[in-house]
């Protein structure tokens, strides 16, 4: 059979995108939780190049840029462990990843009653990694001018923060992985 020369022509323009696109490169479906990280944020990583790797699980994720307290900083959104979560990682002076903090995205503008029905939410999250980070203790209970924070520490030094604001009865909680954890 033979084909007309436009026909050919409308064939070959129609396959040349397929042809010329680069591979595509497969995202992670899971991220790993690890005791030194989350996915390729890992302790002691080079920064710049591991967010480039973590880009591709966010892919609307800013490049790395100085953060509220100076330090280079690279932040993603994903989903982990089938919860929306934000992750942001901040370097060292040597842009070497020193600190990850992991928060449950949903819970931003979370207000409870009191102290305590935020440290239960902040105990569910925890929860969430203790396959992982092992089982978590009650540690620090301090109560400040404005807040009553609460501290779950994992034995290899990992730890949940949980905070209560008096004034409006707003509720934070992180996941907090440090290089000098304390």
């Amino acid at each position: 059979m033979r084909f007309a020369g436009s026909a050919l022509a409308i064939l070959a323009l129609a396959a040349l995108p397929a042809a010329c696109s680069q591979p595509r490169q497969d995202i992670p479906r899971a991220v790993r939780v690890q005791a030194d990280g989350v996915g390729p944020l890992r302790l002691g990583a080079d920064l710049p190049a591991t967010a480039l790797q973590a880009k591709r699980l966010d892919p609307a994720a800013l490049p790395v840029g100085p953060g509220c307290d100076g330090r280079d900083e690279f932040a993603m959104h994903i989903d982990l462990l089938g919860e929306a979560s934000s992750i942001m990682a901040m370097a060292d002076a040597e842009g070497r990843i020193e600190e990850l903090i992991i928060q449950p995205s949903a819970k931003a503008d979370l207000r409870t009653t009191d102290d305590h029905a935020c440290l239960r939410l902040a105990e569910a999250f925890a929860d969430r990694f203790s396959e992982k980070l092992g089982r978590y203790t009650t540690g620090s209970h301090t109560q400040k001018a404005s807040t009553i924070e609460q501290v779950l520490s994992y034995p290899g030094g990992q730890r949940v923060q949980a905070r209560w604001f008096r004034g409006g009865g707003n509720c934070d909680f992180a996941l907090r992985i440090t290089r000098h954890a304390g």
